[in-house]
């Protein structure tokens, strides 16, 4: 099966669907952390713990995450799936704070 991360959303509808696929982006962990470094943002390290956090300050670092591949594709392998799961996390991050609540990433062993 494998590891994968994927965003948790604090107190979401009953009937919301928060599935996101999140494997290449799990297997991207090392290369995420190096790109990190380059874009001067939170590496996936300290963003993959407990605390829930504000969606207006996940927005802009996973977008700053998903810029960068798309300008730098063979920053990562699987760039196209990586930049699928990045589109994922910044979607239910948005519907986060369409409901006014939190979120956080996980990964999923």
């Amino acid at each position: 099966m494998g590891n994968a991360l994927y965003i948790e959303i604090k107190d979401k509808p009953d009937d919301f669907d928060s599935f996101m696929n999140g494997k290449d982006l799990a297997r991207a962990w090392d290369a995420l952390n190096v790109i990190a470094a380059i874009i001067n943002v939170p590496t996936i390290d300290k963003l993959c713990n407990n605390a829930w956090k504000n969606p207006d300050k996940g927005l802009p670092i996973f977008q700053k995450y998903l810029d960068y591949i798309k300008e730098n594709p063979t920053s990562v392998e699987n760039s196209n799936y990586v930049i699928e799961d990045l589109e994922d996390v910044l979607r239910l991050i948005g519907e986060a704070k369409n409901f006014s609540s939190k979120w956080r990433l996980w990964l999923d062993y």
